[in-house]
């Protein structure tokens, strides 16, 4: 069995024999001084904050570069203040100085044994990976394709742009290429762009060091950062301000940025997976976005096609979405009565495959029988035998003769689409290509509430 190795960065050259001296004894291998490139130690003992507070530095460059090391912190004797701080820089445990030797020795294995049931769980979870395109229902030549093109691309290390309209399954799609990829086992950190105002999506991305800005009592760790050795989804890139597109094109070609406030670079190892339902040769037309960031991030792209394009494979999509409800509720038998899969394949469903899955579930939990019927689904492609689907072309919206109250008329298309989105405010959005933020805006507006919603707001 291989020793386990505890590098000692201690002031004090007597304290540290003492320690490697005991180590040694209970089957540890050690050793002291600067942090090396190799070999990776499993156990990191640092003196906290240590002369001139260089202990702090030392910390933050073991588990900068050894991101999984155990991590022990000394302090002096009486400072329980700078045991808390040197958790909140990471260490799994402290000691106050003067320290039994048996007392340290327990706290490293104690945090070894964290370590490694961390490092299982990722084995555990990089043995059960599945086959990405698995997840990929349909046997049209367009899922055909896409399927083969997430499988191949998911196994690489390259940037990949998703696009598509909005519900076409791009969040999933991004989970099924980093399930595939070598980082499974890692973090798949995701961030909307759009839910955020410009200077918080800053501080989200690259985090902040304490006093950055009003506000800002302690330091915050930023998604580049907790995505360090996995995939970060930049979902919604289009609603990324300028300001802000230039510091990601800069962590996308160095790997490396400052937090807000901060001096110190920090290094990591991302992939970047991008989404936007938004066309963005249109919007750097437009002056509103990057084209150095759009090739930076277009370096695989991946399009998903709108499901009224491919509707072959909806009645395999709406057999997978009942029977799992279904099955959540705890239904062995529940199915679609005859011709509603082919009524729902004549729908244009706007709201492509969410759309389809809320009108699913909905349908699951309101039907009694073993058979959904068409009446459960509220579709108007089904209020007619041929079921042709309805005009959803927005040109085709008349202005009465005698005019029309604006306000009443945004607040009625708003409340139809939190409806068919069973008041999911993002998939309403999506509905009515917006950004969460701005429709959140119109509902505070508009006075609209919900029972269902943890906050509502009054009119504005």
């Amino acid at each position: 069995m291989v020793q386990p190795l505890v590098w000692l960065v201690l002031d004090d050259p007597v304290v540290c024999s003492r320690v490697s001296q005991a180590f040694e004894a209970r089957g540890f291998s050690t050793e002291s001084g600067d942090l090396p490139e190799s070999p990776r130690p499993d156990v990191l003992v640092v003196e906290f904050p240590g002369n001139n507070g260089t202990g702090r530095e030392r910390l933050q460059a073991g588990i900068q570069r050894w991101p999984r090391i155990a991590v022990v912190a000394l302090c002096p004797h009486g400072m329980i203040e700078a045991g808390i701080a040197a958790l909140k820089e990471g260490a799994d445990d402290f000691l106050l100085l003067p320290f039994d030797l048996e007392e340290l020795e327990l706290r490293v294995e104690r945090s070894l044994e964290v370590r490694r049931a961390l490092g299982a769980r990722r084995e555990s979870e990089r043995a059960g990976a599945i086959d990405p395109a698995t997840r990929l229902r349909g046997g049209s030549s367009a899922m055909l394709e896409l399927r083969d093109h997430v499988g191949r691309i998911a196994r690489g290390r390259a940037t990949v742009l998703i696009t598509g309209e909005t519900g076409t399954g791009k969040e999933l799609v991004a989970g099924l290429i980093h399930a595939g990829s070598p980082r499974r086992a890692e973090a798949m950190v995701k961030v909307n762009c759009a839910a955020l105002p410009d200077p918080l999506l800053e501080s989200e991305l690259f985090g902040h060091e304490r006093g950055a800005f009003t506000g800002a009592e302690q330091r915050r760790i930023g998604r580049f950062e907790e995505a360090d050795e996995g995939t970060l989804f930049l979902d919604e890139i289009g609603d990324m301000q300028l300001r802000t597109q230039a510091k990601v094109l800069r962590a996308l070609q160095e790997q490396e940025f400052e937090r807000l406030g901060g001096t110190r670079t920090i290094r990591v190892d991302v992939r970047v997976i991008a989404a936007t339902n938004q066309d963005l040769p249109e919007l750097i037309a437009r002056g509103r976005f990057r084209e150095d960031l759009f090739y930076r991030l277009n370096v695989v792209p991946v399009h998903l096609p709108p499901l009224r394009e491919h509707p072959t494979d909806i009645p395999e999509l709406a057999e997978q979405f009942v029977s799992e409800f279904a099955s959540a509720q705890g239904r062995d038998r529940l199915s679609l009565a005859p011709g509603v899969a082919k009524a729902l394949a004549s729908y244009a469903w706007p709201g492509n495959v969410r759309e389809l899955r809320n009108v699913l579930e909905r349908a699951v939990l309101l039907e009694d029988s073993d058979q959904i019927q068409a009446e459960r689904l509220s579709l108007n492609c089904l209020s007619s035998e041929a079921g042709s689907p309805p005009d959803t072309d927005p040109v085709g919206f008349q202005l009465p003769s005698g005019g029309i109250d604006y306000s009443e008329a945004e607040r009625q298309l708003i409340l139809q689409a939190l409806e068919r989105a069973n008041w999911v405010q993002k998939d309403a959005a999506d509905l009515l290509r917006m950004s969460r933020r701005k429709l959140n805006y119109r509902i505070t507006r508009l006075g609209i509430t919900h029972p269902g919603w943890r906050k509502n707001c009054g009119p504005a």
